[in-house]
């Protein structure tokens, strides 16, 4: 019962560890995802930048799986190249090893206190700020309890028969440490987890060192796991991408093998502590493994691209989205980032209609109306995808301003599509005064020119605004929004002015009324997107 107990408590101890991992990385990302993101921006065009970037990202989610996922998406998105994707996971390496420096730190005593510390912050602190830092460290305390655990446990499991013919094995055959190291972690997808276990174990001086550091070899390879899935039913791109972190990550590990002796005496050179020996030997292994890789990014991804060419019907294949992926959802700050994104190229689009239906009307040419018809069904789709895609992003997640940020864009969506509805209207009066042989009086085309051109250029000062932020820019679209009111009626009465001195086509009375009040509803429409930057 003795051994049973202690069993169930070292996987009782490694679920709290996860636990912690997971709570500590959701509280990093709600206080310095905002800078992450800026630093994935400024990262893509060099390689030393887009490993820096890999490593920050790992420390943050703590989960080179997930990270690797969440690339996955970014290449599915189009926003991530092979090449740039092998740089970050060069960083990405590195990063792993922060979780094992610092859960092998002896801090007795502390862990109490990153726990009590983060409790009080989280839950009854009134200020944000100070929620949002107590969930980190509250993380931190949790990690540090279910560390204690497993090494209490794994101190009475070391002493069993079984387990002491398992050492003597792995000891002897290195091969085998890699093989149970690679599998568990496949098992449990989390080499951030196997690596703080086996570092739970060199705390109670449970392991040997050779054992451990073959373990943490093979935890390298398991890691793959993750990415490898979420690949497999995904593009070209993110296959290739998942191949190329698995070479990595085994060409590291065959590299290694041949000198595991010295290298396992340099390692319990670094400290006189077996934890931080374990710890130091993760990271020594990561950082060499990358450095010598990265002169080798551009062959791997020709390497790669050979390896798994691209398909024909996907070279051909579009999809109606081209920024969000469901694999981003595992970032949410990066969801909402791409979401707008989106959201802003929808925008886009239905400006185009908008100035396709322009001609339509005003040069009364076929070709618009067929261009304003089909993407008018796009956006429909795109907006249904992208409100499903917002609603699957866990706000609770978020800091309070992406939170907002999340809100929204809820509400951008529905006025964008709408703006595409009023579009795909006036194209539709295109059509009809095309085959109805209806024509507008010269005062009333220079009227319709008129208000479109003002409602294409605010629209087009909303979307601007909407993506640089700029808050200046919301009292120029206010004003052009009051300009279009005073001008919808102006035309107004001016067109039943000329419909009484018979200047003006009676067919085309409903035709400009309803031209004039969808143009002014477009207007409408951007003063709501831009009372976003300011409410």
């Amino acid at each position: 019962m003795t051994i049973f107990q202690s069993i169930l408590e070292l996987f009782g101890g490694l679920a709290i560890f996860i636990y912690g991992v997971h709570i500590l990385s959701e509280g990093l990302e709600k206080v310095a995802g905002t800078q992450l993101l800026a630093l994935l921006d400024r990262s893509l065009n060099h390689p030393l930048k887009q490993a820096l970037f890999g490593t920050s990202a790992t420390a943050l989610m703590q989960s080179s799986g997930l990270l690797m996922v969440t690339m996955i998406g970014l290449i599915n998105a189009n926003l991530l190249t092979l090449q740039q994707a092998i740089g970050i996971m060069l960083g990405q390496e590195i990063g792993t090893t922060i979780t094992g420096q610092m859960v092998s730190l002896q801090v007795k005593g502390f862990n109490l206190v990153f726990l009590i510390a983060g409790f009080f912050m989280m839950f009854f602190s009134k200020n944000r700020k100070l929620r949002m830092i107590g969930q980190p460290l509250f993380g931190f305390g949790i990690v540090f309890a279910g560390m204690n655990m497993m090494s209490a446990a794994g101190a009475c499991v070391s002493q069993t028969a079984f387990f002491q013919r398992a050492l003597l094995t792995f000891s002897d055959h290195i091969l085998l440490g890699v093989f149970a190291g690679a599998v568990f972690t496949a098992a449990i997808q989390s080499s951030t987890a196997m690596t703080g276990l086996v570092i739970a174990m060199g705390r109670s001086e449970c392991i040997t060192l050779p054992v451990a550091v073959a373990i943490i070899l093979g935890a390298n390879i398991g890691s793959c796991i993750m990415g490898w899935m979420a690949a497999m039913s995904s593009g070209t791109g993110a296959k290739r991408a998942s191949y190329a972190q698995i070479f990595i990550n085994i060409i590291g590990v065959l590299i290694f093998l041949p000198f595991i002796a010295p290298f396992t005496e340099l390692a319990a050179n670094t400290s006189g502590v077996l934890a931080r020996q374990i710890a130091n030997a993760h990271t020594i292994f990561n950082i060499i493994v990358s450095t010598i890789m990265f002169p080798f990014v551009k062959p791997l991804a020709a390497l790669v691209e050979k390896m798994i060419p691209a398909k024909e019907d996907e070279k051909a294949k579009k999809t109606r989205t081209r920024f969000i992926d469901p694999r981003l959802i595992n970032m949410p700050m990066m969801a909402v980032k791409l979401a707008k994104e989106e959201v802003l190229r929808m925008g886009w689009i239905t400006h185009e209609m908008l100035q396709k239906a322009n001609d339509a009307m005003l040069d009364k040419d076929g070709e618009p109306v067929k261009w304003v018809f089909r993407h008018e069904k796009e956006i429909d789709e795109i907006s249904h995808t992208l409100e499903s895609f917002l609603e699957s992003i866990p706000s609770e997640k978020l800091n309070p301003g992406d939170q907002k940020t999340l809100e929204d864009l809820k509400h951008m969506i529905t006025d964008i599509e709408r703006v595409g509805d009023h579009a795909n209207n006036l194209a539709e009066f295109g059509k009809q005064m095309q085959h109805k042989k209806v024509a507008l009086s010269k005062e009333g085309r220079k009227e319709i020119r008129t208000l479109f051109k003002k409602v294409l250029n605010n629209y087009q000062v909303t979307l601007k605004a909407l993506k640089s932020g700029n808050k200046k820019m919301v009292t120029k679209v206010l004003t052009l929004e009051e300009e279009i009111d005073e001008l919808e009626k102006k035309y107004k009465a001016n067109h039943i002015d000329r419909l009484k001195r018979k200047i003006c086509q009676p067919e085309a009375d409903t035709i400009f009324v309803e031209s004039l009040r969808n143009l002014e509803r477009i207007s409408d429409h951007a003063y709501n997107l831009v009372l976003t930057l300011i409410y």
